[in-house]
């Protein structure tokens, strides 16, 4: 029996988190689908969103750690090519999910609340990639049967807008939301409807209750308003993989003495991977990761030290391609690149690679006499190592 929910906690009074992850790849009424409309303004087939929602389901379920607000359940939501069972990473349970038409996203969403507005100290998590489109300060979010209604396409949408206002009636005092889809304009969807109509939402808008604590809301983007996001066909999307790369630590610091993610370090991770041309390839600082309120509070604590990423290099470019990279720690060897074993569409390229939180010897090879080291601390966010000719 299909369903959104693939985790769910007995409710003991205790806060929790609780997540909502959506995945639309497979649009029957865009080009490439079995019904497609005259004109889909050129939106298309997607790949990488199933793949992206589902890596984000996975990581909550087998990484996420908040001792205030432990994860208290997961609802998934997926439009893929290939339906397949969801599996859960601890128990290897398999579940059948909800294909993400509009209405599944609307009752998950209501569900949702409702498990939110459970406690005051409640987070609840937002997560959504596939097909988006905006103007001015509306946002639609375009489920799996966007044009399905031809007298108003944006009946197949999810008024982002609209949602983040009806959660402020909600108990949960934090709300995060992850937002992986295009904030560019639509001539046929938003801007033809001639009103500020942006999909549907089954939550009605109005003020906080006065009796209610404070609400910490924040909205992440994949990239600016009015710009395009990016995907790997098949493969997780480039921003989701650039959130999943600072949750497991570059993200992180430890003030206290633990590793713990806060709200502003993580915009401040994914922004620096979307802008390394190692990561983010062709893309690199083209999309650029976007936030709308940004109040401060741990998100993730980590179980030990985070990976960190390091970026080596010769003092000049052009000696990267010819150089021997070693990596040692406490004297052995941990990682090594050979001369030539450089990017082919980018020989000059530092050498790219990921470290847990420590000290280690770095050592560049170019010649019997021309041998060069550095001893560094690698922690986050990122550490960049220049090895120098003495």
């Amino acid at each position: 029996m299909a369903g959104s929910i693939v985790h769910l906690e007995e409710d003991t009074g205790l806060p929790r988190t609780h997540a909502l992850v959506i995945g639309v790849g497979k649009y029957p009424h865009l080009a490439g689908g079995e019904a497609p409309v005259a004109d889909s303004d050129g939106m298309r087939q997607l790949s990488s969103p199933p793949v992206s929602a589902r890596a984000l389901a996975t990581w909550l379920l087998a990484e996420y750690n908040d001792p205030q607000r432990p994860l208290g359940s997961v609802a998934l939501l997926l439009s893929e090519e290939q339906p397949a069972p969801f599996k859960d990473p601890r128990t290897q349970t398999a579940h059948d999910v909800d294909v993400a038409t509009i209405d599944n996203i609307l009752a998950a969403i209501t569900e949702w609340y409702d498990r939110g507005d459970s406690n005051v100290d409640n987070r609840l998590v937002f997560y959504f990639c596939g097909h988006g489109v905006s103007q001015g300060d509306d946002m639609a979010l375009l489920a799996a049967d966007i044009f399905a209604d031809e007298h108003n396409p944006l009946n197949g949408a999810l008024d982002f807008g609209g949602l983040m206002n009806g959660l402020k009636r909600c108990k949960a005092t934090q709300q995060v939301f992850f937002v992986d889809a295009c904030r560019s304009n639509s001539d046929v969807l938003i801007q033809s409807s001639g009103t500020r109509f942006a999909g549907r939402t089954p939550l009605g808008a109005g003020a906080r209750p006065l009796d209610l604590p404070r609400r910490f809301h924040i909205p992440y983007y994949a990239t600016l308003a009015g710009d395009r996001s990016h995907a790997r066909p098949g493969q997780v999307s480039v921003f989701t993989e650039a959130l999943l790369k600072s949750l497991a630590g570059a993200a992180s610091d430890d003030p206290e003495g633990d590793w713990r993610v806060n709200t502003s370090h993580l915009l401040e991770a994914i922004d620096h991977f979307m802008h390394q041309p190692q990561f983010a390839g062709a893309v690199a600082g083209v999309q650029v990761p976007s936030v709308g309120e940004l109040p401060v509070f741990v998100l993730h604590e980590l179980p030990g030290p985070p990976v960190v990423p390091v970026y080596v290099s010769c003092e000049r470019a052009e000696e990267n391609a010819d150089a021997e990279f070693v990596c040692r720690e406490d004297g052995h060897e941990r990682l090594r690149r050979a001369p030539g074993d450089v990017n082919g569409s980018d020989p000059q390229s530092e050498w790219a690679i990921e470290l847990r939180f420590g000290n280690y010897d770095f050592e560049a090879r170019l010649g019997e006499r021309d041998v060069r080291t550095k001893s560094i601390t690698v922690r986050p966010v990122f550490r960049r190592v220049h090895l120098v000719k003495p």
